[in-house]
């Protein structure tokens, strides 16, 4: 997302688009409060809003300004447009958003709603076949939604998350085709260890397994030498939240399977970092055409 965070700094440092001195602004507290009246919001729900964006509230002059950023609030005209546009009815739209874990009563903006719906239009197919490989070992769909939304704001607390994962994925390689960690030396089997605990960090969540009702650790496990009995995985945010949890069949290990639901869940971590990036695109592109 960096080439992002570079345009956006770069429209918002043109004077000629802003019309901005250099010194720190911001809109005059009346303009603003009057605003935030017009559209229901405190201000510290804006703050919010405009933080998910990397918007610094001190980059606007006047309330003018701040619209140009924001975008259109939704009426029953723009909605309906929107539906037309997506050849869907309110009540398809509604499931549509459900599907994510998400709702049309979470956004203010017609512009933020669309890219969201031309995202989730375009990936529905794709979220149906994740939950359904997850679905395979016991997770739910709605755990599945909740996976998905916790892993989108840890991207979005993390812009460089996509290009640290693609560095981890490129020394991983030489261990994909292994099919006995036995032969792996003590040196290898270390590195391994330590690749999947760097990605598990990166998506900021700690994972843990049991085998009838013993913790083992990730170590262990891939050490392994035969299908343990009763596996049980549960993955838990940084707080301590129970994001999913799952008993891993004996017999996916046998036939490989354990790996392509592991490839679920990082698909699911694929798909949130992705949803991320297309908003944050969409917000600055929208708001690029508005300031010309």
């Amino acid at each position: 997302m960096g080439y992002i965070r570079v345009m956006l700094i770069g429209f918002l440092s043109f004077s000629l688009l802003f019309q901005v001195s250099t010194a720190i602004a911001a809109p005059p507290e009346d303009e603003l409060n009057q605003y935030l009246a017009e559209i229901g919001w405190s201000k510290q729900e804006l703050l919010d809003y405009l933080a998910y964006y990397e918007i610094p509230l001190e980059e606007f002059n006047s309330v003018e300004e701040l619209k140009e950023i924001m975008g259109t609030p939704i009426n029953s005209t723009n909605f309906q447009e929107l539906l037309v546009k997506y050849n869907l009815t309110e009540q398809e739209l509604y499931e549509l958003m459900n599907h994510f874990g998400d709702s049309v009563s979470e956004y203010k903006f017609i512009e933020d709603l669309d890219a969201t719906v031309d995202f989730y239009v375009n990936h529905d197919t794709y979220m149906a076949e994740v939950e359904a490989e997850l679905a395979a070992i016991g997770i739910t769909e709605e755990e599945t939604e909740r996976f998905f939304n916790y892993l989108a704001q840890v991207e979005e607390n993390n812009p460089n998350q996509l290009d640290q994962m693609a560095a981890i994925d490129t020394r991983m390689e030489k261990y994909l085709n292994v099919d006995n960690p036995a032969l792996l030396s003590e040196a290898e089997l270390d590195e391994l260890v330590s690749l999947l605990e760097e990605t598990i960090a990166l998506y900021q969540i700690n994972v843990k397994f049991a085998i009838n009702n013993k913790d083992v650790t990730l170590k262990e496990l891939i050490q392994m030498t035969e299908a343990p009995e009763n596996l049980y995985a549960s993955v838990y945010s940084t707080t301590g939240e129970l994001l999913i949890d799952f008993n891993v069949p004996a017999e996916f290990f046998e036939t490989g399977e354990v790996i392509d639901e592991g490839e679920g869940m990082v698909h699911v971590g694929e798909l949130s970092d992705e949803y991320v990036d297309h908003m944050h695109e969409e917000k600055y592109k929208n708001a690029e055409k508005r300031l010309k």
